[in-house]
């Protein structure tokens, strides 16, 4: 059992670690926090199975630490086994490992990149 006095001097660092990892990974947060909101709005015209894949591409897409803080990736949508990397450059993705890493995942068919220049 840990002491009162030892739980209240740890709490305040604890919430700073907190914050600071947020901030610190802040562009995932706010990806993390759309999709969310996002699952809540659309949660009867979707099927689970599809916010389950979705939820598997984020993870793989904030496990990898080079993919995570690409400054060209803005969003992703996953539609029918095919993952949309919304990005701010057209010349993003190429076929590399990163998207070869996406396809591996079960449900997945295809990895399609849309520049948001061109909506």
């Amino acid at each position: 059992m840990i002491p009162r006095i030892v739980k209240r001097r740890i709490r305040p660092m604890w919430l700073a670690a907190v914050a600071s990892a947020a901030w610190v990974n802040r562009k995932d947060v706010m990806r993390w926090a759309d999709f969310l909101r996002r699952a809540a709005r659309q949660r009867q015209t979707r099927p689970l199975a599809d916010w389950i894949t979705e939820a598997k591409v984020r993870a793989a897409v904030t496990s990898d630490p080079v993919l995570r803080r690409d400054p060209a990736l803005e969003d992703l949508a996953v539609s029918d086994g095919v993952v949309t990397l919304m990005t701010n450059t057209a010349a993003w993705p190429d076929s590399g490992a990163h998207v070869r890493r996406l396809t591996k995942i079960k449900g997945i068919d295809d990895v399609t990149s849309l520049a948001l220049a061109d909506r």
